[in-house]
């Protein structure tokens, strides 16, 4: 049931045009507004699909090589991916990630975008 209703939200913000259109400035306030609305979402990223970080809702290191990751491959490979549950390095509370394909306005894929979402605390 969490990962229904945050599955609709994640379909949701992929559908944003502000968030297709590299609209930069606007990611901050659009992932602010939804981690407002759904407390249980942790974290939002936004990577292209050469592993570059785009935007996120806090502050990511840059250094981090997401190419390998499972979120970031099962995104790139079938377009939706989510994890096992898994104990989050933050919070220490147990989470699962839901990661997505972008696309631009015209349908080509331009990155992965994940959610971590608390699924306890």
């Amino acid at each position: 049931e969490i990962i229904e209703s945050n599955l609709k939200i994640v379909n949701e913000i992929k559908e944003n045009p502000d968030i297709r259109s590299f609209n930069l400035p606007a990611h901050r306030s659009i992932y602010k507004n939804i981690i407002e609305k759904y407390p249980n979402i942790e974290l939002i990223y936004f990577y292209d699909r050469y592993g570059k970080l785009i935007s996120s809702s806090d502050t990511i290191s840059d250094d981090i090589d997401v190419r390998n990751r499972e979120w970031f491959v099962g995104a790139l490979k079938n377009g939706l991916y989510i994890s096992d549950f898994y104990l989050s390095i933050f919070n220490n509370e147990v989470n699962k990630t839901i990661s997505t394909q972008i696309k631009d306005m015209g349908g080509n894929l331009i990155g992965v975008m994940g959610f971590d979402i608390r699924i306890e605390s």
